[in-house]
């Protein structure tokens, strides 16, 4: 396996709700600790920390783009530029039914592992197991954000989040 996301067992707050926040990205990185469990993308064998608080967060709008675009069309390409801080890399998808691939170029990570995932920056893999691998992430943002108040009336971008998440039929494969 060169592409799968462990997602961990991050904490949150409870019963955090905020009003101001006016969309996904605000309202996750208001209800994950700061100090929690990361999820791990495990790249080409490579673990790369993902902060839930700061990297999911800035990251969740482009997963969701990303999730739909493979659904909604046979073959495609998009590339999607990864901007928070410790996750920034840029990342070129191309996918045709169900061979996707995926060129990378990472610029900063914690653990300063950019030069070792710029060595091994391309992986092949099956349509569904890449949108899979989000199920359990999602699921995670879901819990959390609805155990804070949140949900489809009070937050832009809960609908969607929980329609990409029900359109996914099945778990990363270490989940399963």
């Amino acid at each position: 396996m060169n592409f799968y996301i462990q997602v961990s067992n991050p904490k949150g707050t409870i019963n955090n709700y905020d009003g101001n926040n006016t969309c996904l990205s605000e309202a996750i990185e208001d209800v994950f600790l700061l100090n929690t469990e990361n999820a791990f993308i495990c790249w080409n064998h490579i673990y790369v920390p993902v902060s839930y608080k700061y990297d999911i967060s800035y990251m969740i709008d482009d997963i969701m783009k990303i999730i739909k675009k493979l659904q909604e069309k046979e073959q495609g390409s998009i590339t999607i530029c990864w901007l928070p801080d410790t996750f920034r890399s840029d990342w070129n998808i191309e996918w045709q039914g169900e061979e996707l691939f995926i060129t990378s170029h990472w610029e900063s990570t914690v653990g300063n592992l950019e030069e070792l995932l710029n060595e091994n920056n391309c992986i092949k893999l099956s349509t569904t197991q890449f949108i899979n691998e989000w199920k359990k992430v999602l699921g995670i943002i879901i819990d959390v954000l609805q155990h804070n108040g949140y949900c489809e009336k009070n937050l832009d971008g809960m609908k969607d989040l929980i329609s990409v998440f029900e359109s996914i039929n099945d778990v990363g494969v270490i989940y399963k």
